[in-house]
């Protein structure tokens, strides 16, 4: 644990001075990727539904970056004694994610994967999905363990968050969702990356029981927030040629925000609440 907290510190140290690098216009970034035919894309099978409370500061956006028990650490830093507060949060994310398991729905994961595949495939590219354990770490130099790339694919991995979350105990539960993607060429080299944000109104949650209690519509929460950045996905990647009204989204949205940069400084997700 000492050796995670002290990571922890240091990137969050490196992402406080980390400055920006400079991006190619966005013309000369989509011809580049545009050009791209064949995709193997690589996401994190596995679905981890975080469930956080009184967690209000930007450590605990670290989730993107270290993952649901990453999280747990990086606010034990910051709350200091309050062990209490990890350890409920640590038993609700397990409870929900075997909650939302057991309900036998489809991984929320696959379903992103397919619909990003979905739209690839429309714009003409062969994809080919590959899941994959879910990596940690800064997106740019993350390295998928036991992946070999396929001869003549570029491959776009996408790593993705999902969270219900609440700014303290007597506030909301409310859905936010993230995607990071990294797109190399045939070389592994990365060249470009994007991390695209969602949080909703709804469904909310007064108590943490009424949301245990209705995984299904909990699920959809997720699932919509997800769905509606498949299409800023793609753009943010490859330039905008899609169709208006790709999919249909029915809960009412807080914010859907994007974040684009090239071979850069560590992006970290950070969730409003």
């Amino acid at each position: 644990m000492k050796t995670l907290v002290s990571l922890l510190a240091a990137a969050a140290l490196l992402a406080g001075c980390a400055t920006n690098t400079p991006e190619p216009a966005p013309q000369v970034r989509h011809d580049a990727t545009r050009s791209i035919t064949k995709i193997e894309l690589v996401y994190n099978a596995q679905d981890q539904l975080s469930v956080m409370d009184g967690g209000g500061s930007a450590i605990v956006g670290w989730a993107g970056v270290f993952g649901p028990v990453g999280t747990l650490v990086a606010l034990g830093v910051e709350v200091g004694t309050r062990v209490t507060m990890a350890s409920r949060i640590e038993r609700r994310s397990k409870e929900f994610t075997a909650a939302v398991k057991n309900s036998g729905a489809m991984p929320l994961n696959r379903q992103f994967a397919e619909q990003l595949a979905a739209r690839l495939r429309t714009s003409g590219r062969e994809v080919k999905l590959t899941p994959a354990a879910r990596v940690d770490g800064e997106l740019a130099r993350m390295q998928v363990p036991g992946f070999q790339s396929t001869p003549g694919y570029s491959t776009l991995i996408v790593r993705v968050t999902t969270t219900y979350g609440a700014p303290d105990m007597t506030s909301s539960f409310r859905p936010f969702v993230a995607i990071e993607q990294s797109l190399r060429d045939e070389q592994q080299a990365v060249l470009h990356q994007t991390t695209h944000t969602s949080d909703l109104e709804e469904p909310a949650y007064l108590a943490y029981d009424g949301l245990l209690q209705d995984t299904a519509k909990a699920q959809d929460g997720l699932r919509q927030g997800l769905f509606r950045i498949v299409q800023p996905a793609y753009a943010g990647m490859f330039g905008e040629d899609a169709p208006s009204g790709l999919l249909g989204v029915d809960y009412p949205e807080r914010r859907v925000a994007s974040r684009r940069n090239v071979t850069g400084p560590l992006v970290v997700v950070r969730p409003p609440f």
